[in-house]
């Protein structure tokens, strides 16, 4: 077993004296300190992705401070979309109603928004005791002139409630046309129904 290196050894001869004093008297310390204590084994490993985990906050608080986290965001989520329909649907308020008859109880109230910077038009549609669509079909509003489907508004479907509202953005000029229909586009023979009408004032 060989002791520690000689100071001279490592440094050479060619350090200047008042150098070489101050590096003797770091050596000679070290040399007294020994070498340093061994590693322990429960260091020895690379810690992983698991150690930067916030020290402060146990593992098990952890996963459930990530799901509160992801709780609030849902809600706030949520929260804003419920408030930016209300805010949206109160451009409805003052528009005017046009409604759509037919035979029986059936009914579509449809209002129209100011257009927006674009020229963009949003249009609220409540439809009142239709037939529930059957798979593969759906209903079809149009806008009209001359008592002929010209333009699409869109299409949608109903379930079983007595009350379906939808709303629907057209870019054309509602001025161009005189009227609105409702029609069923039926899957089982691929065919299109007219069954509510309505003139626009």
């Amino acid at each position: 077993m060989t002791g520690p290196p000689e100071f001279r050894d490592l440094v050479g001869d060619d350090v200047p004296a008042e150098e070489q004093e101050r590096l003797t008297r770091v050596h000679e310390l070290l040399v007294a300190a020994g070498p340093p204590p061994e590693l322990p084994p429960s260091l020895a490993d690379v810690p992983g992705p698991a150690a930067s985990s916030p020290s402060w906050l146990p593992h098990r608080r952890l996963g459930a401070a990530f799901a509160l986290a992801a709780a609030i965001a849902l809600v706030a989520f949520v929260g804003g979309y419920v408030v930016g329909q209300e805010r949206t649907d109160d451009d409805f308020g003052a528009a005017p109603s046009i409604v759509l008859r037919g035979a029986g109880e059936m009914r579509v109230v449809v209002q129209f928004a100011p257009p927006d910077a674009n020229g963009n038009r949003r249009m609220l549609v409540r439809a009142q005791r239709l037939p529930r669509t059957k798979p593969g079909s759906y209903y079809i509003l149009f806008m009209t002139k001359k008592g002929k489907p010209i333009a699409q508004c869109g299409t949608f479907k109903v379930g079983s409630g007595p009350l379906t509202t939808v709303r629907f953005t057209v870019g054309y000029e509602v001025g161009d046309f005189d009227g609105l229909r409702l029609s069923e586009y039926r899957h089982a023979d691929h065919k299109v129904r007219p069954l509510l009408s309505a003139k626009l004032a």
